[in-house]
């Protein structure tokens, strides 16, 4: 079983272990991908580079500046917090780059879900990559300007902060919830579980666990990412 996971790394939409990859609705024609061209590989390289330092200050330092305008001392908590959690993992070097014309649907649903695009996005870069059965990609928008290339993030409104932070005493209960529930998994079921993770058999695992334990899909999901936290 393929295991997958997205990260709209630079629309920083925090939700509890992951960050989500938003799908257009009612979009007739989807744009198509193409194999990246060199000047965007080049910041690919660099993008993945900086993610992989988890030093969120190398991973801003590829952004647009009205972009990161909006990043103020009355709200760095919050992007502070989606970085933290983005750059858990790394992208591994087998990763593969494609292009394409900015979807729209994708870009007013990120809209409709509390964000503002300061500059509109002119590519959408896709860097997909493949471990063991675990499939992942990460989704970032460029704009250009003086023929350089810059990444392009939309800005979260204040309601979407405020949201954030009326939820975040409620975030960090599940958290420990899930963190508790992982701790409690006693061996041989730790061990082989823990063995699969290593392997990046992630669906395989959630399955596993749910078959042992009884939980549901969705709670056997949050468990074994509070496992892999653990792992890390």
């Amino acid at each position: 079983m393929t295991f997958a996971a997205r990260a709209a790394v630079c629309a920083f939409l925090l939700v509890l272990f992951a960050v989500s990859h938003v799908f257009a609705q009612n979009q007739p024609v989807m744009p198509q991908r193409q194999p990246a061209p060199a000047d965007i590989k080049v910041f690919a390289s660099q993008y993945v580079t900086a993610f992989n330092s988890k030093d969120p200050r190398q991973l801003l330092a590829l952004q647009h500046p009205q972009a990161l305008a909006c990043i103020t001392p009355a709200n760095k908590d919050y992007y502070d917090g989606a970085l933290a959690m983005q750059m858990r993992d790394s992208i591994p070097a087998n990763y593969t780059v494609s292009v394409m014309t900015p979807n729209e649907g994708n870009l007013k649903a990120l809209e409709s879900m509390g964000m503002r695009w300061p500059l509109k996005p002119e590519q959408e870069v896709h860097i997909d990559y493949q471990q063991g059965e675990d499939a992942g990609g990460v989704d970032i928008w460029l704009v250009k300007e003086n023929g350089r290339w810059f990444g392009d993030f939309p800005c979260a409104t204040d309601a979407t902060i405020k949201d954030y932070r009326d939820n975040a005493v409620k975030n960090k209960e599940l958290l420990a919830k899930y963190k508790a529930i992982a701790d409690g998994i006693k061996d041989p079921l730790r061990t082989e579980l823990v063995g699969l993770l290593r392997a990046h058999e992630t669906g395989r695992a959630i399955d596993r666990y749910r078959d042992a334990s009884g939980q549901d899909g969705r709670t056997s999901m949050l468990v074994m990412n509070a496992l892999k936290d653990e792992m890390r």
